[in-house]
């Protein structure tokens, strides 16, 4: 790939995000209204707060106990990796479900709504093709949203730590042990990056079915892509009674984790000490479990297919 075509593609997608401004409007306005919400409960703790006491009540708002809250002095540091990961993928977790949906909806208006304001005939006299537009969609979704989930996930969690900085200096929880340990927060970030890599690459098929929905519908695309598979689902229940498809697609959207990485998220849930991620979670067979999985590739196979009907069903139909 020349120079010239490094130009095109970089055009292309900073055109979806021009067109398509919930792609970071929405992860931008939610980080902020959560650092709203995170000052507004600092300064009602710091309000509420008396020394002389353990509990925390706060007017029409949760209660607090101070003995609840992780004192930092003598924790070890295992135990502060593990305390920053729960934080980190914590934040990171929501960021990304609330992203998936925005992508689900980028995708799902991605084909169809140039057809229907007929716009797609101003891009086809554009020296370029409906192949490299198609997948410089994908690749918006793909990479361009991890991208942007993944730098206001970062910055939120910036803010997070000196609001927490704050509060914990003022409950006497020691928080700035936390700066002695600056290859927690770096680790954890590129923790997360992978899962954001990995994540995307396993929601590869279900993003081409969306799109090739959104080339195929002449309206509602939305219920294309939904009714299709939930029929599906409701035949071979009917048929076979069983439910190998619905499960097939419950588990494309969470199979991905025990294989990005080594933890046991049931253990998490019932053991509150920190230390149970902050050990090596992750190593190169993680790369190796994910890379080799059957799968992944099963996965990539199908959206290839999808990808290769979308740009076919994108050169046969213009305008609605």
């Amino acid at each position: 790939m020349n120079a010239v075509d490094m130009r095109i593609n970089k055009t292309l997608i900073r055109r979806e995000f021009w067109e398509n401004r919930s792609l970071w409007l929405v992860p931008t306005v939610f980080a902020a209204i959560l650092t709203v919400l995170s000052v507004y409960m600092l300064v009602a703790v710091l309000v509420n707060h008396s020394g002389a006491v353990n509990n925390i009540d706060i007017d029409n708002g949760p209660h607090f106990q101070i003995s609840d809250m992780p004192d930092l002095r003598d924790a070890s540091d295992a135990e502060i990796t593990g305390f920053v990961r729960v934080v980190t993928f914590g934040l990171s977790f929501m960021f990304s479900r609330l992203m998936l949906i925005v992508t689900f909806f980028y995708l799902l208006d991605s084909l169809y709504a140039d057809r229907r304001d007929r716009s797609v005939l101003f891009w086809r006299s554009m020296p370029v093709s409906d192949t490299r537009t198609v997948l410089s969609k994908l690749a918006t979704a793909l990479i361009g949203v991890t991208v942007v989930a993944f730098a206001v996930t970062v910055a939120f969690e910036l803010v997070l730590l000196v609001l927490g900085l704050i509060l914990g200096s003022a409950l006497g929880t020691h928080p700035f042990v936390l700066l002695a340990h600056p290859g927690a927060f770096l680790s954890s970030w590129l923790l997360v990056a992978w899962g954001e890599l990995v994540q995307a690459l396993w929601y590869l098929p279900i993003f081409a079915w969306v799109m090739l929905a959104s080339s195929w519908a002449k309206k509602t695309p939305f219920l294309w892509t939904v009714l299709v598979p939930a029929g599906i689902i409701v035949a071979e229940a009917w048929v076979f009674h069983t439910g190998y498809f619905a499960r097939m697609i419950a588990h494309q959207t969470v199979d991905w984790l025990p294989l990005a990485f080594n933890f046991d998220a049931l253990k998490m849930h019932g053991d509150k000490s920190f230390d149970v991620i902050g050990g090596p979670i992750f190593g190169l067979g993680n790369i190796g479990h994910v890379f080799t999985a059957p799968r992944l590739w099963i996965g990539a196979a199908l959206a290839a297919a999808f990808i290769y009907g979308a740009i076919e069903l994108r050169r046969k139909r213009s305008e609605i």
